[in-house]
């Protein structure tokens, strides 16, 4: 399925959920990606990620999209984040909500989150010691010694893993992708 094919609404609005299906799984997580730059809160921005999804497949039957898949998704679960903020703001603070406005522009976040849920896809690809030893090198901030302690193994085999991780992550990233992702990671040791 692709975002740019209005087709899948007009199958979701048949009451065809193998196309909803597919839709959620595609994107489901840079949407969350997407309402956690705003709320920087990945469980409530899952939690108004799938009520999106659930208020679209109840309401499935009334679906008429004027826009692209992905135009409608991203600003709907923008909208809905509004929404909350406005509730979650009702004494008055700006905060979060002004700066919805004020800060980022939409396509950004919108591409952030798409390379996000890349990264993240990219990543969990990874096989599981390999994997796990990434995360604990880039996202937890351990040096080669502390993993090799850790998990009780070689700092020779953690070398090797690192080695075998970066080569698979570049092979699945074009070099635009790769210069996210190296901005991203080392952005997360901060």
């Amino acid at each position: 399925m692709r975002l740019s094919d209005n087709s899948v609404f007009e199958k979701i609005r048949n009451g065809d959920d193998v196309a909803f299906s597919q839709l959620f799984d595609e994107t489901y997580t840079s949407l969350c990606f997407f309402v956690n730059k705003y709320l920087s809160d990945m469980d409530k921005s899952r939690s108004l990620v799938q009520e999106f999804f659930v208020d679209l497949w109840i309401n499935h039957s009334n679906l008429n999209i004027p826009h692209t898949p992905k135009s409608y998704l991203f600003n709907s679960v923008k909208n809905k984040t509004i929404d909350y903020l406005r509730k979650e703001n009702r004494n008055g603070k700006p905060g979060k909500l002004k700066e919805i406005y004020e800060t980022t522009p939409f396509r950004d976040l919108v591409e952030e989150a798409e390379l996000n849920d890349r990264i993240n896809k990219s990543i969990q690809e990874l096989p599981e010691k390999c994997r796990n030893i990434f995360i604990l090198c880039r996202f937890e901030g351990l040096k080669y010694g502390e993993i090799a302690a850790k998990l009780d193994i070689s700092i020779k085999t953690v070398e090797m893993q690192m080695g075998i991780a970066l080569k698979k992550l570049r092979s699945k990233l074009s070099e635009y992708q790769m210069f996210n992702l190296l901005v991203f990671v080392f952005s997360k040791k901060k």
